[in-house]
């Protein structure tokens, strides 16, 4: 089989599919805001499942209903040649 795994770096489809639901709990705990009690949001899976991507959709909603949104990109430490 060949692997469906397509990198695209957290690039923005033109829809998201499937992911209404979580999203939709997502903004509803903006709402209820800071310390919402039982609301918690963890994206998790498998490479290319589309964590970044929900992650720029939650940080949009959220930029939307005027909180601040920090974020940091992770890079591989230095390695100086030997």
């Amino acid at each position: 089989m060949e692997n469906p795994f397509r990198p695209s770096a957290g690039a923005t489809p033109p829809e998201i599919l499937g992911r209404a639901g979580v999203l939709d709990e997502f903004e509803y705990g903006l709402r209820l805001g800071s310390g919402a009690p039982g609301l918690l949001t963890i994206f998790t899976g498998a490479r290319g499942i589309g964590k970044t991507v929900m992650l720029g959709a939650a940080q949009d909603l959220a930029r939307e209903d005027g909180w601040a949104v920090v974020s940091e990109t992770a890079t591989a430490p230095h390695c100086p040649a030997s």
